[in-house]
């Protein structure tokens, strides 16, 4: 397979995807003779983000040859589990996925359904601490992005844009309480806050990853609090519900939002001087490199059993992005696609959990 490089712009860390490359149509082009479902179970279409997972899903598939089946539970972790469960009965358990559990604890009774029929998958995100990979011999990877340093980055990039920097009043929108990438992000938050003193969350509130839930939220607690000077969301989709409520009050610009995941939208917010910066997650790619390690494992190219535990758990490298890069991200991202190398599963994107 061809390979080349692609310089991608990051403020921290490599990104996931600097390691990317391959051309699109070969690798797995002869997999077309086989009929394995590739399956992705997610939470929504609603969220630009989660919508990705989509794209990159069909786009694997294309790439493979195989037929795609996007699941959407839309918050409900009792029909994700459900719907888990019949594809696997409508293939005959001829199929492999890629899942973003709705909650944390929902993996044990995911797991307990694939290992049951002897589908591999791998999950992203939300796992509870305790539950050990390893333990399950069809799960091949539990992948997440660094909540922690994510919710430290954006914090810090939104304290740098008060008047007098390090010093304000903020409000904060945390994500699903649920969901252990949620409380990893207020953690993160919550580190930048003891490490500036001079800086005051007066308000916070979960917004459940839901824009029109934190267009509420933000009207209500700009309705107590109308000296702010900064919002925090944890994910981007709840910092666009956040500006709207900012745009009717007359403050947007004046202050500045931050969030998490690298959706269009925001780009362009942070491009207007409404948005200080956000952290680029590629869902895109995320949906694809986790079909192609269970594919993998399907196929015996992977031996699930052998591999060491940080090949099994671990965090992806992020794009920390602010003013200084973000037209070179939509460049990349936006206006055109990387070179994805689907077969690079344990390369430079990849940095063990501690």
């Amino acid at each position: 397979m061809t390979r080349k490089r692609n310089i991608v712009v990051a403020v921290c860390g490599i990104c996931m995807l600097l390691a990317a490359t391959g051309v699109f149509a070969g690798g797995r082009a002869e997999a077309a003779a086989t009929d394995t479902t590739l399956g992705i179970a997610i939470r929504t279409l609603t969220n630009p983000y989660q919508a990705n997972y989509k794209v990159g899903a069909d786009t694997f598939a294309d790439y493979a040859g195989l037929p795609a089946v996007t699941l959407t539970c839309e918050g409900s972790s009792e029909k994700q589990v459900s719907d888990i469960r019949s594809l696997v009965a409508r293939t005959n358990g001829n199929v492999v996925f890629m899942v973003d559990p709705n909650e944390a604890t929902d993996v044990v009774p995911i797991g307990r359904a694939l290992e049951e029929a002897g589908v591999y998958y791998v999950t992203w995100w939300n796992k509870p601490e305790e539950v050990n990979v390893m333990d399950y011999p069809h799960w091949v990877a539990h992948i997440a992005y660094d909540g922690i340093s994510a919710g430290y980055y954006i914090a810090e990039e939104l304290f740098a844009t008060f008047d007098t920097p390090g010093q304000g009043r903020i409000i904060a929108l945390q994500g699903m309480l649920a969901n252990s990438i949620a409380q990893d992000r207020f953690v993160g938050l919550q580190q930048a806050l003891a490490d500036n003193p001079g800086v005051e969350m007066v308000a916070y509130e979960a917004a459940d990853w839901d824009r029109t839930r934190a267009y509420e939220v933000t009207s209500n607690m700009l309705s107590a609090n109308p000296n702010i000077d900064g919002v925090w969301a944890a994910n981007d989709n709840m910092a666009l519900g956040a500006l709207e409520a900012l745009r009717e009050a007359g403050l947007a610009g004046k202050v500045m939002v931050v969030g998490i995941d690298g959706v269009e939208e925001i780009f362009d917010g942070i491009q207007r001087g409404e948005v200080a910066a956000t952290v680029y997650n590629d869902s895109k790619y995320q949906a694809a490199i986790g079909l192609s390690m269970a594919l993998a494992a399907k196929r015996g190219e992977i031996d699930v059993a052998s591999l060491p535990r940080e090949k099994r758990q671990f965090f992806a490298e992020a794009v920390n992005v602010n003013q200084a890069n973000v037209d070179d991200i939509i460049a990349n991202y936006v206006e055109s696609t990387p070179d994805y190398d689907y077969e690079d599963y344990f390369g430079a994107w990849v940095r063990a959990m501690d």
